[in-house]
């Protein structure tokens, strides 16, 4: 018979040290590549390494025309409808890793091994201090805090850019992930870790972590968002992508810790963010390419 796991006693066991050993890594790393702006061009080299740049600058050339008139008669109602189709296709592009999971925890085999052993590992290895301050973690890193974070971004960079597309992408982006997270926990049903295990009451289905989800998909976009049209110094920059990798790490990792998640809840839930984001930052690129084009 299971017995109740507790918020964990004083000290620092495992989990705490690899927490901070964990952050220490990201704050050493950001250090560094802020500290050598010559990485600002290798990382604008990615696009062109990937096609993508060159597929944007294609695609632009050939639909500049077509792309301006289908805005004129369908207006930015009909274009975000489009890119929300456009954006669950490249879901499903993109989201391989995340399928594989999902085929996983449907046929109950894979990664799903390692659930509940690391959900009763973590469980058993819990810290006091890590416990107050992952509760802190994923109540502010909830939908509540996601969609506060997105809002301000979106509207400081469409105040500081004087443009409406920030927004858009905002709301596409923050609005379109919660259906399909809602849909994805509809469909799979997957219930959440034994009782034994979960330090705070959490409602509903656990595949994929709402949380995690929301907060790779937020936060990419966000940090993306701030660092198209806001923030323009390398440093900076690095800052936020630091920051922003950091939150979505901790606020995925609270759910495990907390035991309210399983592992594949959790990285499931990062790879549909991602993906979801990725789609978004692409057909925002692409659009905001196709205006500054000459008709």
């Amino acid at each position: 018979m299971e017995h109740g796991y507790g918020a964990g006693a004083a000290g620092f066991g495992p989990i705490s040290i690899g927490v901070i050993v964990w952050l220490l890594a990201v704050v050493v790393a950001a250090t560094w590549i802020a500290g050598h702006p010559q990485w600002r061009r290798a990382v604008a080299r990615v696009g062109d390494l990937l096609l993508v740049r060159r597929l944007w600058q294609w695609g632009v050339a050939r639909f500049g025309a077509a792309t301006s008139s289908l805005r004129a008669r369908l207006g930015l109602e009909g274009i975000a409808g489009i890119a929300l189709i456009s954006g669950l296709f490249v879901v499903m592009v993109l989201g391989v890793g995340f399928a594989e999971l999902l085929g996983d925890v449907l046929e109950g085999d894979g990664v799903v091994v390692v659930d509940h052993p690391a959900a009763r590992w973590l469980a058993e290895h819990r810290d006091l201090w890590l416990t107050k301050v992952l509760v802190a973690v994923t109540h502010a890193g909830g939908p509540v805090g996601q969609a506060v974070w997105l809002v301000l971004v979106c509207a400081v960079a469409a105040i500081y850019a004087r443009l409406w597309l920030p927004v858009l992408l905002g709301a596409l982006g923050g609005g379109g992930i919660a259906v399909v997270v809602l849909t994805a926990k509809l469909l799979v049903g997957r219930q959440r870790p034994a009782s034994p295990f979960a330090l705070i009451p959490t409602p509903g289905f656990s595949f994929p972590s709402g949380h995690a989800t929301g907060a790779s998909a937020a936060g990419l976009l966000g940090a993306w968002i701030l660092c198209s049209w806001v923030v323009r110094s390398w440093r900076a920059q690095v800052v936020i992508w630091a920051m922003t990798g950091a939150a979505i790490g901790l606020i995925g990792f609270s759910r495990l810790y907390l035991g309210v998640h399983y592992v594949t809840d959790v990285l499931a839930g990062w790879l549909l963010g991602a993906a979801w984001a990725g789609s978004v930052i692409l057909a925002g690129s692409w659009w905001g390419a196709a205006r500054r084009q000459p008709v």
